[in-house]
Order: C-alpha cells, then structure tokens, then sequence
C-alpha cells in the first residue's frame, strides 16, 4: 500500500473526530476511501485549470477572429510591405524556366512539372524534392539596392520566411539572400547603380 504524507478535507475531519488507524489502513468517509476522495479532488483541481487556459485561449482566438473579420472589411485599403532589406515574393508552383528531361530514353523532367524519379527501395514514382524555388517579387523593403519590384528571383527553400496574409502564399527573402534575378535591363540597372557608387 503506498504511503501519503497529505491528506484531503474530508480525511482530515475524520481523524480529528476518529484518528488515523496505527495500521495506516485508508480511512473511509461517506462509503469511499479517503484516497480516492483526495486523487478525485486532484483531479477536480487540474480540470477547473485546464477549463480555465481553454476559456483563455477561446477568448483569445474570437478576438483574433473579431479582427480579421473588421480587416476584412476593408481589405483594398491594406497594403503589406516587406522591412529592410527583404523582397516580398510570391512563388511560382513549379520552376517556369525547366525543360523537358530525357534520360536514357526516359522522360524525368517534364519542364514546368516537379521531376519525377522511380525508388530503388519501393518501385513507386516520387517527386523529387525543390531546394531552389522561383518567385516573382511582389514589393522590396526600403534598403534593398539592386531588386525591384517584377522581377523573377531564384532563391533556396531555406532562405525563405512564410508570411501568412490572407492565404496569399507569400514569402520574404533577404536581398542578399537573392541567387539569381531575371528581367530586362539587369546589366544596365548594374551598371546604374556601380557609377552611383563611384560618385
């Protein structure tokens, strides 16, 4: 039998009126044994606290909720800007510059479409995994120096910071995080910013 240094209310009651039993036999109170009674009462206690961090965090969502509906209320007067120096980018579901693959007569890459690779382990057909992703950039921050607004970045999935705005699917990345950028005029907005430097 297990040992208890504390007891319950209902316990204490009874050994003051009875007293503990010198064999340390439970003491039974209304038809239950007092350590039933206690653990009962234990988990009384915790219950009332998890209600309580439920009420919290329920309170805490609606008013989220509340917000987000007011938000949406005017949601063309919003505008989001990325900070410092990172871009605002919006990623292309697939690379739009791939071409079409052929491996020993076997089609892998289907330009546009995530290539495919049959597993030695299993025999099934798997996509393979994008480490470089491909996105437009939707605004840049005020201390980005070379991007701008329209261009097409190539950047790392473990560059990128998810920015969840109205299931947009948007990303930031610091500029300098940026691997390679396609638009016209790249050379001669380099050049710009080169005699800029000079000056």
């Amino acid at each position: 039998m297990d040992f208890r240094s504390e007891l319950n209310g209902k316990e204490k009651v009874a050994q003051s009126l009875i007293g503990m039993e010198s064999t340390g036999t439970p003491i039974v109170v209304n038809g239950q044994r007092a350590d039933v009674i206690l653990a009962n009462e234990k988990k009384s206690k915790f219950n009332t606290k998890v209600d309580e961090y439920v009420d919290k965090f329920e309170k805490h969502n609606k008013a989220l909720e509340d917000y987000a509906k007011e938000i949406s209320k005017d949601i063309n007067g919003l505008e989001i800007l990325p900070m410092g120096s990172y871009a605002l980018i919006k990623p292309f579901d697939e690379n739009p510059f791939q071409k079409i693959t052929v491996e020993s007569g076997i089609i892998t890459d289907l330009g546009g479409f995530t290539p495919q690779y049959k597993s030695e382990e299993d025999g099934q057909i798997h996509e393979l995994e994008q480490f470089i992703r491909v996105g437009t950039v939707i605004e840049t921050g005020f201390k980005c120096e070379f991007l701008k607004e329209g261009d097409v970045v190539f950047f790392t999935k473990a560059s990128e910071a998810t920015v969840p705005f109205f299931k947009q699917g948007f990303v930031v990345v610091n500029e300098s995080r940026i691997m390679a950028i396609v638009n016209e005029k790249l050379t001669e907005r380099k050049n710009q910013i080169k005699d800029n430097g000079n000056k």
